[in-house]
């Protein structure tokens, strides 16, 4: 039986799945609080449509690491899985970012509310798992949905793409103008 080897695992993978491990840590902390004098009140991330964006987030973490893991396949689909992620990720940041940035928030002489400490570290976290994905899609050499290059090619019965049309006959081949010999 042979063992799983980290070291096969590329920077950017592990980059991505351990930002999310750091995204799952920080939900927990105080996201968004209010402190007057001594006492202090605050709640974590798990509110509004943050929740929604940190859910993206696991997903996005989740799908990498059953790919490096588990090697599991996705199925055939329109995107690529390192573009999937990417775009999980963003929105799952973005998500994260716009709410605790909606939120209110006020300073005054001994009080104040708003986004905490937890709540940065999350969004820096957010961002670091987006990077890593999008590095990751670049790195894959996945095509675009909408890419020309990508879409509306014919394929084979084996499901490659079948390479453009030669010239079978002499006359179809082109004939060179007197202008072209030199």
């Amino acid at each position: 039986m042979s063992g799983f080897d980290l070291t096969k695992v590329s920077r950017n993978d592990k980059g991505l799945i351990g930002a999310g491990i750091v995204v799952f840590i920080a939900s927990f902390l105080p996201y968004w609080g209010v402190s007057a004098g001594p006492y202090s009140v605050s709640t974590n991330a798990w509110t509004g449509y943050a929740t929604f964006g940190l859910l993206l987030l696991f997903i996005a973490a989740g799908i990498a690491a059953a790919r490096v893991f588990g090697g599991a396949n996705l199925p055939k689909l329109p995107v690529g899985a390192n573009l999937m992620v990417a775009g999980l990720s963003a929105l799952g940041a973005l998500l994260v970012i716009l709410r605790g940035f909606t939120y209110p928030h006020a300073s005054f002489e001994g009080a104040s509310w708003g986004v905490k400490w937890g709540g940065y570290v999350l969004m820096i976290a957010a961002i670091v798992e987006t990077v890593f994905a999008v590095m990751n899609f670049m790195a894959s050499g996945e095509k675009l949905a909408w890419d020309a290059t990508a879409m509306n090619k014919p394929a084979a019965a084996s499901g490659a793409p079948v390479p453009p049309a030669q010239p079978t006959s002499p006359t179809d081949q082109p004939t060179a103008s007197p202008s072209d010999q030199v």
